[in-house]
């Protein structure tokens, strides 16, 4: 026998009374300390082998809390292990004994002595025990239980206090839902606290405006106990307006089959409504005058021709472009210019109907878009109503200023069926306006698409002029303030045509850039700049450097430094032979890639000069990062230097600025004596302009070179 059995079958029967009390006790004190479940199941069985005196005690527990049942087993010190599959294969066979608990039975208790099968009295006290410990184990259980709940409960205030969403909670089971909770976010989202709101409807925050669609939505789930997710216009407490992204869920009570309250979740997304109208906005407005864009327009005349179609009227389409717009832009800059523009549009807005559209088209090219008009006379009505409107002057930079249009007209069906038709022919109708002296209207006619062939002509004239050398080089001298003489020649493209005589630039250069044909002009100028320079030279003539305009499509071409350093290479020329004229809008335009490009020029030696300095954008922050030689004044404020204190103050300041940053600094267009001399008392550099001579061909400035003409003593300090 073990010590164990030996010691219980020497026990005297008042002794298993003495045990039984010593296990209840020490059972007792095991149920107080437990923490949890399984601290339960372990400590009885440690009470029932160590106390009790039992060689064997397991405790098996139901776990709705997870799949597998609590399990707990002792085994006495002197018994060899055992595993839990054993226990059914004791001999003699263990007491097992139920744990219920609300009348079902939740798990086991069984035990095994080692002095033989357990008796009555003891039967009935280990029942009590097992009855204790099954009540202990569902008080420990439903303790946890609501302590995880009261857990939860504290997480979920939290959240909702700390939400940045406001949250609503409304009932379901009274009229007009009224509400019983709101959140801190929700008091900051709509200016009402708490206090205000509970009790009332959660439909107060529409106030009036009850023309929403997502009503319908809010309304449907309420209806049908489901989730619903809309955005609503709301109002806050100070009647501020704002955007509401409003979702609602239903909550249930434990069978689930009755919908108890509501949570309203309220997320203010007024920035990103805002956000997304200003997109919309964009993609169909014109960014600078608020106008129609283009996109839109093409949707106005659409709906204007559907419209018309079923009553049996017409659509007109006026198409806009402003008188000589270039001057006013060289001359005041692009501020001053696009304020300009904004005037445009709104007089434009005042001389149409409501129903009517005014569209940009991009430039000073306008659009008016006229439907439900009964004939031609109406829009002739129109036309004339814009051109008296444009017709009032104008401020711009404290000067009056009159601007005129040329407008060309096509009428809906008569001139074509949808908008590209139309904008077509009105743009056909409007260069013939151009043509015939400007601020007028046209209507289109048919035969102007002849008329139109001749522009497609003077392309075709244009490619044949490269092919067959027409093109040629004049050059206007560039000289010297200090010394008076010639010390340089700005080269200028002329069209030299085999029938018409000598083309000059603002006849065919809009119409090179226009096609692309600026790129191989540029190249053919390039090349003869070069080669005659090589000639000069040659001839034995001094050494002189020739200036060159740079087109814009030309600056954005990645090969440009390749083609200048090889037409360099080629003609045996170092680069201070050449400056390139580039103009402010072409290096504003993408400054970054600007001064990349530049730099790589500037590597090959040659001047860089900023061209009609003054009309642009003027920037000095940008203008310290190019890597220029030189500025231009523009001929625009060269003009009135002697007769406008404001010009002759913008020329002065602008050569002493250039000078601060080291660059020189040339005047165009001087004409006159007294622009000269005030140049010269500014401390301009140079100066070319018809005073001393017009751009000449080269032979004549071979001649300006070897006759060593200057100009006269009395305009000179050399």
């Amino acid at each position: 026998m073990t010590r164990t059995a030996k010691a219980a079958a020497g026990r005297p029967p008042g002794n298993e009374t003495a045990r039984l009390l010593a296990l209840f006790g020490a059972c007792t004190q095991r149920r107080t300390h437990a923490a949890d479940t399984a601290s339960l199941l372990d400590g009885i069985c440690d009470a029932l082998v160590e106390t009790g005196g039992y060689r064997i005690a397991a405790i098996q527990l139901a776990d709705p809390t997870r799949g597998d049942p609590l399990r707990a087993l002792r085994v006495a010190g002197d018994q060899p292990p055992l595993v839990w599959s054993e226990l059914d294969r004791l001999d003699p066979p263990a007491l097992t004994l139920p744990l219920a608990a609300a009348g079902r039975e939740v798990g086991r208790l069984r035990v095994a002595r080692g002095d033989g099968p357990v008796g009555d009295g003891e039967r009935q006290a280990l029942q009590a025990l097992a009855a204790d410990l099954a009540f202990s184990a569902e008080a420990i259980r439903a303790k946890n239980a609501q302590r995880q709940l009261d857990e939860q409960l504290r997480q979920l205030s939290r959240a909702l206090e700390s939400s940045s969403n406001g949250v609503m909670i409304t009932s379901s089971t009274q009229l007009d839902h009224p509400i019983v909770y709101v959140n801190p976010a929700f008091e900051r989202i709509t200016g009402y606290n708490a206090a205000e709101v509970v009790g009332q409807s959660g439909r107060f925050l529409v106030r009036d405006d009850l023309a929403q669609k997502g009503l319908n939505e809010i309304r449907a789930a309420l209806r049908e106990r489901r989730e619903g997710h809309t955005v609503l216009r709301n109002y806050r407490k100070d009647g501020q307006m704002f955007w509401n992204e409003l979702s609602i869920a239903p909550v249930r009570d434990e069978s689930g089959e009755m919908t108890t309250h509501f949570v309203s979740i309220i997320n203010d997304v007024s920035e990103r409504i805002a956000y997304e109208q200003q997109l919309e906005y964009h993609a169909t407005h014109d960014v600078l005058t608020g106008l129609a864009n283009r996109n839109l327009l093409h949707d106005r005349i659409d709906q204007a021709i559907l419209q018309a179609k079923h009553a049996g009227k017409l659509v007109g389409v006026l198409l806009l472009d402003l008188d000589r717009f270039k001057l006013i832009n060289d001359g005041f800059g692009h501020a001053p210019a696009d304020n300009l523009l904004k005037a445009v549009a709104d007089r434009l807005r005042h001389s149409v109907r409501d129903t009517d559209t005014v569209a940009r088209l991009g430039g000073d090219e306008f659009v008016v878009v006229a439907g439900n008009v009964d004939d031609a006379d109406n829009v002739a009505g129109i036309a004339a109503k814009i051109s008296r409107q444009l017709a009032q002057p104008l401020v711009v930079e404290g000067k009056e200023v009159f601007v005129t249009a040329s407008v060309g007209i096509a009428l809906y069906p008569r001139d074509g069926e949808h908008g590209e038709s139309l904008l077509r022919n009105a743009d056909v109708a409007m260069y013939r306006v151009k043509e015939h002296g400007r601020n007028n209207y046209r209507f289109y006619a048919p035969e102007m698409n002849h008329m139109a062939l001749d522009r497609l002509d003077m392309e075709g004239n244009l490619r044949r002029a490269l092919e067959r050398d027409e093109i040629t080089v004049f050059y206007q001298p560039i000289l010297s303030l200090e010394s008076g003489r010639i010390i340089g020649a700005e080269a200028l493209a002329r069209w030299n045509h085999p029938r018409i005589g000598m083309i000059h630039p603002p006849e065919f250069i809009p119409l090179a850039e226009e096609t692309g044909l600026i790129i191989p002009l540029g190249e053919r100028v390039l090349r003869l700049v070069c080669a005659q320079l090589a000639a000069w030279r040659k001839a034995g003539l001094p050494p002189l450097r020739a200036a060159i305009n740079i087109s814009a499509r030309q600056f954005r071409q990645d090969d440009l430094p390749r083609l200048v350093g090889r037409v360099l290479d080629e003609a045996g020329l170092a680069g201070d032979a050449l400056e390139l004229e580039l103009t402010e809008s072409m290096v504003m335009h993408d400054v970054d890639n600007a001064i990349a490009m530049l730099r790589e020029l500037k590597q090959l030696g040659v001047d860089l000069a900023l061209d009609d300095f003054g009309t642009g954008y003027s920037s000095l922050s940008y203008l310290k990062r190019f890597p220029i030689d030189a500025l231009k004044i523009d001929r625009s404020f060269v003009r009135d230097i002697d007769s406008e204190a404001d010009d002759a103050a913008i020329a002065h300041a602008v050569i002493a600025m250039a000078h601060s940053l080291g660059l020189r600094v040339i005047a165009e267009g001087v004409e006159n004596e007294a622009q000269l001399e005030l140049l010269r008392r500014y401390g301009c550099d140079d100066f070319q302009g018809f005073l001393f001579s017009r751009a000449v061909p080269a032979e004549e400035f071979a001649l300006l070179l070897k006759s060593g003409r200057t100009m006269p003593p009395a305009e000179c300090e050399a």
